[in-house]
């Protein structure tokens, strides 16, 4: 079953590589067909085989023999191993393991947008805003809890919260520096943690964030790879939280509520 649930994880993750290609370009995630992004060359299914057919090819163009991008078996194989440890996560349970599995393929959609463009679909981000309020409405219906520990409720709040964070440190850091600190895309991606997680684990995954992306702008200024004042997209950082949430937020959040309770 493992083996199954990694082969589908990792054809989606063909599908993330087109979406991840596509949309910062603004064109159909369906037509035309797959093709060479070099020679446009249509690509056959000798070229759509996840992970091998990039081996098999040796990283290379079928047709023009230009160079494709090591993004794409590395998406695929992201992809394959997200989706085993959200079926993992989920306990066999089919219904969290779709939303699951949603959320990891989004989050993928949103890391690499951000990581080679410097910039996060909005679709994206309302796509996935819209499965968290989804899955925690059916998941609030099963409680028959309508008190605000609801999990629908907290899902909503979370939306509120984790945009409306973000929007503040933008609005503030603008204040301060005068020039952006922060992109739009950004406020609308935690809001996507808060459809999720919740308010609490929105919080968490940002804190987590903040925490990731010190570390790797230190690390860029080390190795002279950015400059002080310049932009480093905040996105990867973000939805990296929410994925640490997902996996390990229970355990987090019980470690941090200690310190207050």
């Amino acid at each position: 079953m493992i083996g199954f649930i990694f082969i589908l994880g990792a054809v989606l993750g063909s599908f993330l590589n087109v979406c991840i290609y596509r949309l910062p370009l603004g064109k159909s995630i369906v037509f035309p067909p797959s093709h060479c992004p070099a020679c446009h060359a249509r690509l056959t299914s000798v070229d759509l085989v996840p992970i091998f057919s990039y081996l098999f090819l040796l990283g290379r163009c079928r047709h023009c023999h230009k160079p494709i991008s090591a993004r794409y078996p590395l998406v695929e194989i992201m992809a394959g191993l997200g989706f085993v440890f959200s079926w993992l996560l989920a306990g066999g349970n089919v219904f969290d393991f779709i939303f699951f599995a949603a959320f990891i393929s989004v989050s993928i959609v949103i890391f690499f947008t951000d990581l080679e463009h410097q910039l996060i679909p909005d679709g994206a981000s309302y796509f996935g805003i819209a499965l968290g309020l989804v899955y925690n409405f059916i998941r609030g219906l099963q409680t028959h809890d309508w008190s605000p520990a609801n999990p629908f409720f907290s899902s909503v709040g979370g939306v509120v919260v984790g945009f409306g964070l973000l929007f503040a440190i933008s609005v503030f850091g603008k204040f301060i520096y005068k020039k952006e600190v922060m992109g739009e895309g950004d406020w609308f991606v935690a809001a996507l943690l808060g459809a999720f997680f919740g308010w609490g684990g929105a919080l968490m995954a940002i804190f987590i964030a903040y925490f990731l992306a010190a570390i790797a702008a230190t690390i860029l200024l080390v190795f002279k790879r950015a400059k002080f004042g310049g932009y480093v997209p905040f996105g990867p950082a973000l939805v990296l939280g929410g994925v640490i949430v997902l996996f390990f937020g229970g355990p987090l959040l019980s470690w941090y509520w200690g310190f207050f309770l």
